[in-house]
């Protein structure tokens, strides 16, 4: 998605949003002078800290404010979960805690950055910010400077938004649910794809705990060979199945068997050998595979 451009055109929309007719008035609703929007506007920017600010206020949809439609081509799969439904979620999140707590709606856009930066990287399902800065396409220099002067993200809470279908309010203010559109049974965990034997960082997965009649303790999404296992790092014993392995330091998808005494049988689609048990560090037993990885 792009960020950068469409800023005339997303400035209108949030004048429709909030009811107004005249750039001034949105420029006293903003508390910014008329010469700073008529910038703004002249070089067609996209206005992310005017979208998230008006999102939330008036629980318009980011997709809509952003680029002018609820179904955008160049939003990646994620967001295509974001429903109209979601968006009158978020709106009534935003008024139910509005009416618990008055007090506590306060957006400060100038400010909250670390904080905000904290809450993608959990969003996202990543565990480190590096993680987070891969993902967007940014180096750990710029991502660090944010962080370190505190400065609000507004962009990278908007793709968050459309990406993870995370509420807008969480991850602005902290405040209401993190996944307010997801049953309680749905939930995002870490996943990561095997890139030549490495294990490699790739957002979430959207687990729906339904699935299985056994609670996992700590699973974990593995996109590999046009496949993604939803495994569990949490294991008592090794049994046989698919497991996440890691093989003179090469991490793969293999299938086991063991056999005695302290052996194990160990195969893929091309291959197969015996060692010991010992010889093999096991990483994650596999319950489930999705063919055709989306």
């Amino acid at each position: 998605m792009d960020l950068r451009r469409g800023g005339k055109t997303a400035i209108d929309r949030i004048m429709k949003a909030y009811g107004f007719t005249t750039k001034q008035a949105l420029c006293d609703k903003l508390g910014i002078s008329s010469s700073t929007l008529a910038n703004r506007y002249t070089r067609d920017s996209l206005p992310t800290d005017f979208i998230v600010q008006c999102a939330i206020e008036t629980g318009a949809s980011v997709e809509w404010l952003a680029f002018g439609t609820e179904n955008n081509q160049q939003v990646s799969p994620p967001s295509q979960a974001i429903t109209e439904q979601h968006h009158q979620d978020v709106a009534d999140s935003i008024h139910s805690i509005a009416q618990k707590s008055p007090n506590e709606i306060k957006i400060n856009l100038n400010q909250g950055g670390k904080a905000a930066i904290e809450r993608l990287v959990e969003a996202y399902g990543f565990t480190t910010r590096q993680a987070l800065a891969d993902h967007l396409g940014i180096s750990k220099s710029t991502l660090a400077n944010r962080y370190l002067r505190d400065t609000f993200p507004a962009d990278w809470i908007i793709q968050c938004a459309l990406e993870t279908g995370a509420s807008l309010i969480w991850l602005t203010i902290g405040k209401g649910q993190k996944f307010d559109n997801l049953s309680n049974n749905v939930r995002p965990i870490h996943r990561k794809h095997i890139v030549d034997g490495e294990l490699i960082d790739a957002s979430f997965f959207m687990l729906d705990t339904n699935l299985f009649t056994q609670p996992l303790n700590s699973p974990i999404a593995i996109s590999f060979a046009n496949k993604t296992y939803i495994a569990d790092m949490a294991f008592s014993e090794i049994v046989d199945g698919e497991w996440l392995v890691i093989i003179e330091g090469k991490s793969s998808i293999r299938k086991i068997t063991r056999i005695p005494v302290g052996m194990v049988k160990v195969t893929n689609s091309s291959s197969d050998f015996e060692c010991s048990i010992d010889e093999i560090e096991f990483i994650a037993r596999c319950h489930s595979v999705v063919v055709n990885n989306i």
